[in-house]
């Protein structure tokens, strides 16, 4: 379901071998355009760089495809952080660059996480703000999902305006889940992370092979919201154990 639907596996849009192949080497080389909202990374190898997209993705320079057994794994895992923090009673903010495709997804880890006793930031809206050098842009909340808006419609987002103007509104969570600038601006405080990230921005890669703050759930973020479908299924299981298989999802 999950490669029928193109969020993982082969066809559907993302990178080709030679995009892939540039953007890592401009990942090594410090390129901002790469990185995103990360900062560099002294000392990273390309050798460095393509364990982690491979650890993550599956992927390699001469197969950009992302495995979709590795976008089921990392929901588990996703699943079971969420689980962890819910049950300290943590503070969870949620954020989406990309709400026509993945807010049902946030909004199935918002329930997860309410449901387990989590603190889901959820605030009245925050603005006018600037995003992607477009203004006036609020930032409004959706069941808990953070989202940029125009004032009648919702947002995509690709840099890091919104995302900085987020965490100055919000109390400092113990966890952040959330894609692109969000995910990247979170981490880079110092904060927890579950990202979503396809290999258009695999610098999240990087993040999560360095300290165990990230766990990144591999997936194309561009596609129709009933594609991820399955993986709210997963989410919304009754339990989650680590140590069970799932069959019959990819």
């Amino acid at each position: 379901m999950i490669e029928r639907s193109k969020v993982a596996g082969a066809g559907g849009s993302g990178p080709g071998s030679t995009e892939l192949r540039r953007t890592v080497e401009r990942l090594v080389a410090g390129d901002r355009r790469a990185l995103g909202e990360l900062e560099p990374m002294t000392g990273l190898t390309l050798v460095d760089a393509w364990t982690a997209v491979g650890g993550a993705f599956g992927a390699s320079g001469d197969t950009p495809v992302i495995d979709a057994s590795r976008t089921i794994a990392a929901t588990r895992s996703a699943v079971a952080r969420v689980l962890e923090a819910a049950a300290r009673g943590a503070r969870v903010a949620v954020a989406t660059a990309a709400p026509a495709s993945l807010v049902t997804l946030h909004l199935s880890f918002v329930r997860l996480a309410r449901a387990n006793g989590a603190e889901v930031v959820d605030l009245p809206d925050f603005g006018p703000i600037r995003a992607d050098g477009r203004t006036p842009r609020w930032l409004r909340w959706l069941g808990g999902v953070a989202v940029v808006s125009d004032g009648q419609s919702l947002c995509d987002t690709r840099d890091g305006e919104a995302a900085r103007e987020w965490m100055f509104a919000i109390p400092r969570p113990s966890l952040v889940i959330a894609d692109g600038p969000y995910a990247e601006v979170a981490w880079e405080r110092g904060i927890e992370v579950v990202a979503f990230a396809g290999l258009d921005r695999p610098g999240l890669a990087l993040a999560a092979a360095v300290d165990g703050r990230c766990t990144l759930v591999p997936m194309r973020t561009d596609r129709p919201a009933r594609g991820y479908q399955v993986l709210e299924d997963l989410v919304a299981l009754p339990h989650v154990d680590a140590a069970l298989p799932l069959t019959g999802l990819h």
